[in-house]
């Protein structure tokens, strides 16, 4: 039984555009039809690209070559096809009756390269006060919840931040394909997986969490909350375990929003839930991609419960904003401009004084 796509055989197939598979720059690849092509580099915005197929048929030949080799169907009746090539890149391919031009084929492609936090310095995504803000967060072990929109730079920073993991610690990452690498002797890392055949299942991202706990994980990280993983991420960070993951979400606020809606089907009362994400989630960290592509921390929050003076039955969570960014102009060149501003301390400020050797920052004294 094949279970992994040639990658030889798919850049025959994939001939027209096969320069950009071997580009490191290439994040996205968009084939809309067998007569348009469009690019995106890191960085940068979609460009057209000169390639086409023959004709749409010649394309969908490509679109089945790839359900073929991961023995999944492509067809009228299963029209849309996710898989992950050999070099973790995601291709995502939608044919007729749900797309009218032979096929619509996504290639979102990671780089090789891993980017630290001072790389995420030095491309202007936060400054020396968010950098100390975030390693101070996570070596005091708070759960974290990373919250963007696609291409925004949750994962990259999700992989920065384990950096700052203590190296002897226990750490299990839960990922539908590994993308995420932690510096620590004892890391584990779990990958869900797709079934293969009608006598196969699937395993998905919520069995993996739970198995997980039987490894009597320091740490638990998820690679992107999105489903009944959910519930399970924010039970296992109630027992004890430190934690981190990322979600799709247009704020910090946003975030905890969308974490207590995906977690609603494991029909635990809605307050149950609200209560529990405000407990188990402590910092919530929103990357955001601005007009000119530029990505910055947008802001850092500290969760400090529910604010039942408000609502008690339906009580929003009580936040303070440690971290921002404010946006004060853009150019002629259109590019961005603004600053990083500390704001308030966590609650837990205090705390940090207990630890030997450790040196309070200047913003927080």
């Amino acid at each position: 039984m094949k279970s992994a796509i040639n990658m030889e055989l798919l850049k025959i197939s994939l001939n027209p555009i096969a320069e950009l598979m071997d580009d490191q720059d290439v994040t996205d690849i968009l084939v809309c039809g067998s007569k348009r092509v469009s690019v995106k580099r890191r960085g940068g915005k979609f460009e057209d690209f000169s390639a086409e197929w023959r004709s749409d048929a010649d394309l969908m030949v490509l679109a089945e070559s790839i359900a073929r080799e991961m023995n999944r169907d492509l067809d009228e009746r299963e029209p849309i096809l996710d898989a992950r090539l050999p070099d973790k890149s995601r291709v995502s391919i939608i044919r007729d009756p749900c797309y009218n031009r032979g096929a619509l084929i996504v290639i979102r492609r990671f780089p090789e390269q891993r980017f630290t936090l001072n790389d995420l310095l030095n491309f202007g995504a936060l400054d020396q006060s968010g950098l100390t803000i975030l390693e101070i967060i996570m070596r005091y072990g708070r759960n974290v919840l990373i919250a963007g929109g696609t291409g925004s730079g949750k994962t990259t920073l999700l992989n920065s931040l384990c950096g700052f993991i203590p190296p002897h610690e226990v750490v299990v990452t839960v990922e539908d394909a590994r993308e995420i690498s932690v510096p620590c002797k004892l890391w584990q890392a779990l990958e869900s997986k797709r079934a293969e055949d009608k006598n196969d299942r699937d395993i998905n991202l919520g069995e993996l969490v739970r198995a997980s706990l039987r490894i009597n994980p320091t740490w638990i990280i998820v690679g992107e909350v999105r489903d009944e993983e959910a519930i399970e991420l924010v039970r296992a960070f109630n027992t004890g375990h430190h934690g981190a993951g990322t979600i799709h979400a247009n704020s910090a606020y946003d975030a905890l929003e969308a974490l207590e809606i995906l977690s609603l089907p494991s029909r635990l009362p809605h307050l149950a839930i609200k209560g529990l994400v405000s407990r188990t989630i402590h910092i919530v960290v929103h990357m955001g991609v601005l007009p000119d592509q530029s990505r910055r921390i947008m802001e850092i929050i500290e969760v400090e419960g529910l604010d039942y003076d408000r609502s008690a039955e339906n009580p929003p969570y009580k936040t303070r904003t440690l971290y921002e960014f404010e946006f004060d102009h853009y150019d002629a060149d259109g590019k961005a401009h603004g600053r990083f501003v500390v704001k308030e301390p966590p609650t837990w400020v205090n705390k940090l004084k207990l630890i030997p050797n450790f040196q309070m920052p200047d913003f927080w004294k």
